[in-house]
Protein backbone atom coordinates (compact mmCIF):
# COMPACT_ATOMS: atom_id res chain seq x y z
CA UNK A 1 0.00 0.00 0.00
CA UNK A 2 1.38 3.37 -0.97
CA UNK A 3 2.24 6.14 1.61
CA UNK A 4 -0.63 8.32 0.24
CA UNK A 5 -3.30 5.55 0.17
CA UNK A 6 -2.63 4.97 3.94
CA UNK A 7 -3.30 8.67 4.72
CA UNK A 8 -5.93 8.67 3.26
CA UNK A 9 -7.35 5.53 5.03
CA UNK A 10 -6.06 6.63 8.25
CA UNK A 11 -7.84 10.18 8.06
CA UNK A 12 -11.20 8.10 7.09
CA UNK A 13 -10.94 6.14 10.11
CA UNK A 14 -10.28 8.92 12.22
CA UNK A 15 -13.00 10.73 10.58
CA UNK A 16 -15.57 6.99 11.47
CA UNK A 17 -13.59 7.11 14.90
CA UNK A 18 -15.64 10.84 16.17
CA UNK A 19 -19.20 9.72 14.58
CA UNK A 20 -21.43 9.17 17.91
CA UNK A 21 -22.27 5.88 17.15
CA UNK A 22 -18.94 4.64 17.10
CA UNK A 23 -17.96 6.56 20.32
CA UNK A 24 -20.71 4.94 21.89
CA UNK A 25 -20.28 1.92 20.45
CA UNK A 26 -18.41 0.07 23.42
CA UNK A 27 -21.11 1.44 25.75
CA UNK A 28 -23.94 0.40 24.18
CA UNK A 29 -22.30 -2.80 23.54
CA UNK A 30 -21.36 -3.82 26.80
CA UNK A 31 -25.05 -2.62 27.90
CA UNK A 32 -26.34 -5.01 25.73
CA UNK A 33 -24.45 -8.10 26.32
CA UNK A 34 -25.28 -7.58 29.98
CA UNK A 35 -28.95 -7.22 29.25
CA UNK A 36 -29.14 -9.92 27.39
CA UNK A 37 -27.29 -11.87 30.23
CA UNK A 38 -29.56 -10.85 32.73
CA UNK A 39 -32.49 -12.05 30.72
CA UNK A 40 -31.27 -15.10 30.01
CA UNK A 41 -30.27 -15.83 33.57
CA UNK A 42 -34.14 -14.77 34.26
CA UNK A 43 -35.22 -17.12 31.79
CA UNK A 44 -33.32 -20.18 33.17
CA UNK A 45 -34.27 -19.08 36.56
CA UNK A 46 -38.49 -19.40 35.26
CA UNK A 47 -37.48 -22.31 33.28
CA UNK A 48 -36.07 -24.02 36.33
CA UNK A 49 -39.00 -22.87 38.23
CA UNK A 50 -41.35 -24.47 36.03
CA UNK A 51 -39.80 -27.79 35.98
CA UNK A 52 -39.65 -28.25 39.38
CA UNK A 53 -43.32 -27.42 40.21
CA UNK A 54 -45.09 -28.75 37.19
CA UNK A 55 -44.65 -32.68 37.06
CA UNK A 56 -46.44 -32.81 33.84
CA UNK A 57 -42.86 -31.66 32.27
CA UNK A 58 -41.13 -34.30 33.91
CA UNK A 59 -40.76 -37.19 31.97
CA UNK A 60 -41.22 -39.92 34.29
CA UNK A 61 -44.59 -38.39 35.40
CA UNK A 62 -45.63 -37.36 31.86
CA UNK A 63 -47.39 -39.96 31.08
CA UNK A 64 -49.17 -41.41 34.34
CA UNK A 65 -50.46 -38.22 34.96
CA UNK A 66 -51.76 -37.62 31.61
CA UNK A 67 -53.39 -41.69 31.91
CA UNK A 68 -55.18 -40.86 35.33
CA UNK A 69 -56.14 -37.54 34.06
CA UNK A 70 -57.94 -39.17 31.23
CA UNK A 71 -59.51 -42.03 33.29
CA UNK A 72 -60.81 -39.11 36.04
CA UNK A 73 -62.47 -37.07 33.03
CA UNK A 74 -64.12 -40.47 32.10
CA UNK A 75 -65.18 -41.08 35.36
CA UNK A 76 -66.52 -37.83 35.89
CA UNK A 77 -69.24 -38.76 32.91
CA UNK A 78 -70.32 -41.50 34.57
CA UNK A 79 -74.16 -40.85 35.94
CA UNK A 80 -76.05 -42.10 38.99
CA UNK A 81 -79.31 -40.88 37.80
CA UNK A 82 -80.88 -42.30 34.63
CA UNK A 83 -83.37 -40.40 32.71
CA UNK A 84 -84.92 -43.33 30.88
CA UNK A 85 -85.94 -41.76 28.04
CA UNK A 86 -88.37 -43.96 25.86
CA UNK A 87 -88.51 -43.80 22.43
CA UNK A 88 -92.04 -45.06 22.17
CA UNK A 89 -93.43 -42.18 24.30
CA UNK A 90 -94.73 -44.44 27.07
CA UNK A 91 -94.30 -43.11 30.98
CA UNK A 92 -92.91 -45.53 33.39
CA UNK A 93 -94.29 -46.42 36.78
CA UNK A 94 -92.70 -45.38 39.93
CA UNK A 95 -91.39 -48.78 40.38
CA UNK A 96 -90.29 -49.35 37.44
CA UNK A 97 -88.73 -46.08 37.08
CA UNK A 98 -86.86 -47.04 41.07
CA UNK A 99 -86.23 -50.38 39.73
CA UNK A 100 -84.15 -49.04 36.42
CA UNK A 101 -82.24 -46.27 38.86
CA UNK A 102 -81.16 -49.05 41.58
CA UNK A 103 -79.90 -51.00 38.49
CA UNK A 104 -78.29 -47.95 37.06
CA UNK A 105 -76.75 -46.81 40.55
CA UNK A 106 -75.39 -50.43 41.21
CA UNK A 107 -74.32 -50.18 37.43
CA UNK A 108 -71.93 -46.82 38.10
CA UNK A 109 -71.13 -48.28 41.48
CA UNK A 110 -69.10 -51.33 39.88
CA UNK A 111 -67.51 -48.58 36.81
CA UNK A 112 -66.33 -46.52 39.40
CA UNK A 113 -64.81 -49.14 41.19
CA UNK A 114 -63.17 -50.43 38.29
CA UNK A 115 -61.67 -47.17 37.14
CA UNK A 116 -60.52 -46.37 40.55
CA UNK A 117 -58.70 -50.03 40.85
CA UNK A 118 -56.92 -48.63 37.46
CA UNK A 119 -56.53 -45.09 38.87
CA UNK A 120 -54.50 -46.92 41.66
CA UNK A 121 -52.97 -49.29 39.19
CA UNK A 122 -51.36 -46.58 37.17
CA UNK A 123 -50.43 -44.58 40.21
CA UNK A 124 -48.66 -47.76 41.33
CA UNK A 125 -46.99 -47.88 38.14
CA UNK A 126 -45.64 -44.27 38.55
CA UNK A 127 -44.27 -44.84 41.92
CA UNK A 128 -42.34 -47.82 41.28
CA UNK A 129 -41.09 -46.47 38.23
CA UNK A 130 -39.82 -43.31 40.26
CA UNK A 131 -38.50 -45.53 43.14
CA UNK A 132 -36.68 -47.79 40.13
CA UNK A 133 -34.85 -44.79 38.82
CA UNK A 134 -33.63 -43.74 42.48
CA UNK A 135 -32.64 -46.99 43.09
CA UNK A 136 -30.13 -46.84 40.08
CA UNK A 137 -28.89 -43.74 40.55
CA UNK A 138 -28.36 -44.69 44.03
CA UNK A 139 -26.13 -47.52 43.10
CA UNK A 140 -24.90 -46.27 40.12
CA UNK A 141 -23.52 -43.33 42.62
CA UNK A 142 -21.99 -45.93 45.31
CA UNK A 143 -20.17 -48.00 42.12
CA UNK A 144 -18.40 -44.51 41.09
CA UNK A 145 -17.50 -44.09 44.76
CA UNK A 146 -15.87 -47.57 44.71
CA UNK A 147 -14.19 -46.96 41.55
CA UNK A 148 -12.70 -43.57 42.79
CA UNK A 149 -11.60 -45.66 45.95
CA UNK A 150 -10.03 -48.07 43.88
CA UNK A 151 -8.10 -45.74 41.68
CA UNK A 152 -6.96 -43.29 44.47
CA UNK A 153 -7.07 -45.01 47.60
CA UNK A 154 -5.71 -41.93 49.51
Amino acid sequence: MSLGQWLIERDSYNHIKELSFFKQFKKWKFMRMWKKTIKYQNRMKAQNALEDKLFMLQDHFHEHLQKHRKLMIEMSNYRFVDICKKGSGETMTQERFAESQETQRTKVKQQIEDMSDSARSNVKQCIEMVLKELRDRILGEITLDEQRKKNNPT
